[in-house]
């Protein structure tokens, strides 16, 4: 008995030592009772806020020098959120330039539109995070959707962009749309089946690199499109006839393309369409590189920014 006493009171005091030696653990490396640095939403730390719009809230997050003449707006893929541009971001503030990331309404921490938009509708909703944070002009930049999202915009509202830049521009041609609309519908399935394979799916996305960046970029691609609702963005992204609109912008540009990116051949396309456009190599990988080398992005966008101004 006093054996047993004696173990559950030894038991008890390490108990406590634990309970005291924790705190400061989880405080002096900022990991709680995790064993990793996995950050989570914690990248987006500080400057988020709402815009009002016809599209519903518009969930952004504004950071760096308030000062900054024209801030770089960043805007993603689909499916995805702001979410993507969250280290270029951080890196760009670093380096003294404001950026605006929004979440595409319909994605992340946005309102989902009362109806289906056109890239146009998405572009020209832009006017009203503009408004909120009463800017004036912008630099604007997309990738994918996003690249289309920001062709509309730069435009149809030329009074308001200083230059645009298209990191995997989706210019499709008609044959290219008709092709992707008759496979609507008919993508991953996003129903939750017990042997998890709902999400491993998403982890099997073809990439030739498996580094760590890149498998981390390969878990916010699942986690974001189960955070969206209907894929609205490549519907409206496969209807979209960015020709025009290129044609029409009428500041100066940037291409970023990645050479293993399904529409790597589509930027050599709008390059050659827009031969004034600055064109850059970005990276021999996939549409993920960007996240797994934000500081790179973020350095060609600050380059593009001071030789514009």
């Amino acid at each position: 008995m006093i054996i047993r006493t004696f173990i559950v009171g030894l038991a008890a005091l390490f108990t406590v030592a634990v309970l005291i030696e924790a705190p400061l653990r989880a405080g002096d490396a900022m990991r709680g009772t995790s064993n990793d640095d996995w950050q989570g939403w914690g990248v987006l730390s500080s400057g988020k806020g709402y815009a009002a719009s016809p599209l519903g809230q518009v969930h952004y997050r504004d950071i760096g020098p308030r000062d900054y003449e024209h801030p770089i707006m960043l805007l993603h893929q689909s499916p995805m959120s702001m979410i993507q541009f969250a280290e270029v971001q951080n890196s760009l503030a670093e380096l003294g330039v404001r950026a605006i990331t929004i979440d595409t309404p319909g994605y992340g921490n946005s309102d989902r539109p009362p109806h289906q938009p056109t890239i146009q509708e998405f572009g020209n909703n832009l006017i009203y995070v503009l408004e909120h944070l009463n800017l004036e002009k912008v630099l604007i930049a997309g990738h994918h959707t996003g690249a289309q999202i920001a062709a509309a915009f730069a435009a149809n509202n030329p009074d308001r962009v200083v230059g645009v830049i298209l990191h995997g521009a989706a210019l499709f041609n008609a044959q290219e749309r008709a092709s992707y609309q008759s496979r609507m519908g008919k993508g991953t399935p996003r129903t939750p089946v017990l042997d998890g394979s709902h999400l491993t799916r998403m982890m099997n996305f073809p990439m030739s690199s498996q580094e760590q960046k890149i498998l981390d970029a390969k878990t916010w691609l699942a986690i974001t499109s189960f955070i969206q609702g209907p894929d609205i963005g490549h519907w409206a992204a496969f209807q979209y006839d960015m020709e025009p609109d290129l044609k029409a912008i009428n500041v100066p540009g940037m291409v970023l393309t990645d050479t293993e990116d399904d529409v790597h051949y589509i930027d050599v396309r709008v390059s050659k369409m827009r031969p004034d456009f600055k064109y850059v190599e970005f990276s021999k990988g996939n549409l993920l590189e960007m996240m797994a080398q934000p500081e790179k992005w973020a350095d060609l966008a600050a380059q593009f920014a001071n030789e514009i101004k």
